[in-house]
């Protein structure tokens, strides 16, 4: 009788077991947006989950009786749909999920490689949103990130909280991203902002501080990452077209253009769509610039791709391939002829970079939420071929006389999920680079291997973050081995107030340029220095971002004080390093390891969008203020059979203060919208750079080569405000048109030593969707 019992209960278990309902659904925003990657869950059940595919459906098998069905996607509020049945059946339900209203709603990537609400993450880190980017009329996205807060730009390098001075052919201390890929060239370490799809951004996410554990060398100063936005079910199509008219300097003499229109025009189209279980993105540019600076002209053409398939088969499967080609020759003027003649270059000699760049990036992810487990794999092949090439160079056979630069690059990643509280991210970079030029430096190449792996953990008012790397690199003489670390945390004080400190370490390794180029720029040489060193260093800060709300505005107040100390020091440095025989009787730039460095400082910001009453408001703003200082100045950093050099003897200021740095940097953005009409204007103002290369205002330098440097800065080294204007107005829904005016006041201000910036410029800006 028991044995009869035992099997009724058993067959009844396993008919409990297997009476399994489906419930299935397509998962949207209230503006009817497939959600793509919602966390489904059921609480009450360990282990059952799952996720919306490509096109926001989701299928997930509950057993009989009630389940609450839990659905999150960062950015939006958290919903709990309960499902009930007494027998095996496909349930229908379809969800829409409501944007979260709560503190920001602004969803970042770069502080962790996940997702995470930017008022949690353990980092300083500032956003820009589409639309300072489209409300701008610039023709490269450096001009618009030269906006953000504590950021500044100069010769296409990256500043962040005077991590930087003045570099040019130097590499970058920040690095830059595209979709969480670099876009550093091989040879010289530098940015490529020209390959930047302006034309498809969603959003820009600046991290200040170290950020070497998990994006490597160059991202010493910290990280820019550009995100592109994903295509939808519906296509789109975008045309935009800037016109660009220079007005008159301030100065009649320097007004070589006379009685001619000078003028850039930039064309740019886009296309995205998604159809089945693909993506398919395309955007063109072209781009002419006549110049303010005489001679010195630029133009380019890029056309960028990519493709992205969802596996029908393997659920959670994704891969595809991006691809980039571009074709550029853009004039470049180091040095004026004087500052009475400022817009014409040294010996009415520009140098141009005549380049063609080729990038290809297959990658591919697989995602397995049941187990909360993600593997994604990303790699790069990027090249870059340099004009004009040697006589001989026609000969396809002879390797030798071409000048290239080109970067094979590998990052792979696991990322595991455990429930809602612990994120585990690891993985292991590979970048090899590899150069050529024959009179420049011959053939060199580097390697880096590197391993890394960081835990965030979310626990109540708490997120924690811990993690490291391990870096090895090689170049054609020395290797060098570095383990660095970071940790952070932020504390939820109240509903909107997070209370954040945060510690990271990082590294950069001297570029193939830095150690082996001679080259020139018009009569200007820069020179090698084969015994560079790597430079390490340190950034620490506490912080408190507030976040406020009017109406439908969300924004924020953030106050951050912070550290940063470098050994090692590389900085561009400006002397007698040449035979008399060069440009410049051997006057030149080198790079040279300084030492150590400390920068200290607070910085103040703000931002938010969103509407009240009527009338929609984005803002951004900071006020920044460092204390760049040399740690000693009277180190002898430099040395050979006749010279010495220290910090105190090469600047023209001799109070330890680094060079080509801002102490106070302010900038503020506003945009105003109101039915069709749209107006905004920009402010960018700097304090005097008060220290600089000692022998720019020498009487030595003069008497050789006069160059007005020191009578300029006399006049316009102070403090600079440069104010942008802009008038919109939407045509209809899909056409728009702006008129914008930059330096609208016509300020003359120095960049840098010899370089005057542009005079006011007049821009139209149409707009087309369909």
């Amino acid at each position: 009788m028991k044995t009869y019992v035992l099997l009724i209960s058993f067959l009844i278990g396993i008919g409990h077991v297997y009476s399994q309902n489906i419930v299935t659904g397509t998962i949207r925003n209230l503006e009817k947006e497939e959600l793509i990657g919602v966390n489904i869950s059921a609480p009450a059940i360990n282990g059952l989950g799952a996720s919306s595919d490509y096109e926001g459906n989701y299928s997930i098998e509950i057993p009989n009786g009630c389940t609450e069905l839990r659905f999150q996607y960062i950015g939006y509020k958290e919903k709990i749909e309960e499902v009930c049945s007494t027998e095996s059946k496909q349930i229908l339900l379809n969800v829409t999920l409501k944007e979260a209203s709560e503190v920001l709603g602004t969803v970042v990537v770069s502080a962790g490689k996940f997702e995470q609400r930017i008022e949690e993450v353990t980092v300083s880190m500032d956003v820009i949103k589409p639309k300072l980017i489209e409300n701008k009329t610039a023709t490269s996205i450096d001009k618009t990130i030269n906006q953000a807060p504590a950021v500044h730009i100069v010769d296409g390098q990256a500043n962040i909280r005077s991590g930087s001075g003045w570099s040019y052919g130097a590499g970058s201390r920040v690095m830059v991203m595209v979709d969480g890929m670099p876009l550093m060239n091989g040879d010289q370490g530098a940015a490529e902002w020209q390959l930047i799809p302006m034309e498809n951004i969603s959003q820009i996410e600046i991290i200040k501080g170290a950020s070497s554990v998990l994006f490597g060398s160059s991202a010493l100063n910290g990280s820019i990452n550009i995100r592109t936005s994903y295509p939808t079910s519906k296509p789109v199509n975008k045309l935009s077209i800037t016109h660009t008219a220079y007005g008159k300097p301030k100065r009649d003499a320097i007004h070589w253009y006379k009685g001619q229109y000078n003028s850039a025009t930039n064309i740019s189209y886009f296309h995205s769509h998604k159809k089945d279980n693909k993506d398919f993105v395309l955007g063109t540019n072209l781009f002419h610039d006549e110049g303010f600076v005489q001679k010195v002209t630029s133009k380019r053409a890029r056309i960028n791709m990519g493709y992205t398939v969802y596996s029908k088969k393997i659920e959670g499967l994704t891969y595809g391939v991006k691809t980039n080609i571009m074709r550029s020759k853009v004039g470049d003027a180091i040095m004026w002829e004087h500052d009475t003649l400022a817009y014409l270059a040294l010996d009415d000699a520009p140098g141009f970079k005549d380049n063609a760049y080729l990038s290809v990036d297959p990658f591919v992810s697989f995602n397995n939420p049941e187990k909360g487990i993600k593997h994604t794999l990303n790699t790069r092949y990027f090249r870059v071929n340099i004009y004009p090439g040697y006589e001989d160079s026609t000969q396809y056979s002879n390797t030798a006389a071409k000048r290239f630069s080109s970067v094979y690059y590998t990052d792979y990643q696991v990322q595991k999920q455990i429930k809602d509280f612990l994120t585990l991210t690891s993985g292991y970079t590979f970048r090899y680079c590899e150069g050529q030029d024959r009179e420049i430096y011959g053939k060199s190449k580097n390697l880096n291997h590197s391993i890394y792996t960081q835990a965030d953990l979310k626990y109540k008012r708490i997120n924690f973050s811990f993690g490291g790397r391990f870096e090895n690199f090689r170049n054609n003489t020395n290797v060098y081995k570095k383990s660095i670390i970071r940790t952070g945390i932020n504390y939820k004080l109240s509903k909107a107030t997070f209370l954040r400190g945060s510690y990271g370490e990082g590294i950069r390794f001297p570029t193939m340029l830095e150690r082996f180029v001679t080259y020139n720029t018009g009569p200007v040489f820069i020179y090698p220095n084969e015994s560079l060193q790597p430079e390490t260093g340190w950034s620490g800060e506490i912080g408190i971002k507030q976040g406020l709300k009017i109406g439908e505005w969300k924004g924020f107040v953030d106050l951050a004080a912070f550290m940063m100390e470098y050994d090692d020091m590389m900085e561009f440095s400006f002397g007698l390093w040449g035979p008399p025989t060069d440009g410049l009787l051997g006057l030149g730039f080198k790079s040279l390891n300084i030492g150590r460095s400390q920068i200290k400082g607070i910085e103040l910001s703000i931002g938010g969008e969103g509407k009240i009453g009527q009338t929609e408001i984005t803002i951004l703003g900071s006020y920044t203020y460092t204390a760049p200082m040399i740690d000693d100045k009277n180190y002898n950093y430099y040395q050979d059979s006749v010279t010495e050099l220290n910090y105190s003897e090469t600047s023209s200021d001799t109070s330890g203060l680094l060079k080509y740095r801002y102490e106070h940097l302010a900038k503020l953005d506003l945009n105003v919208e109101r039915n069709r009409l749209n107006f905004g204007f920009s402010i960018r103002l700097n304090s005097a750079m008060k220290n600089i290369d000692k022998v720019f205002e020498s009487d030595d330098l003069e008497s050789v080569r006069p160059l007005g440097i020191k009578a300029s800065r006399e006049r316009l080294n102070g403090t600079n405000t440069i104010v942008d204007f802009r008038l919109g107005y939407l045509l209809s829904e899909n056409n728009s048109m702006s008129f914008n005016i930059d330096n609208i006041f016509n300020r003359e201000f120095l960049q840098r030593p010899a370089s005057l910036g542009a005079p006011r410029t007049f821009s139209v800006l149409y707009k087309i969707k369909f």
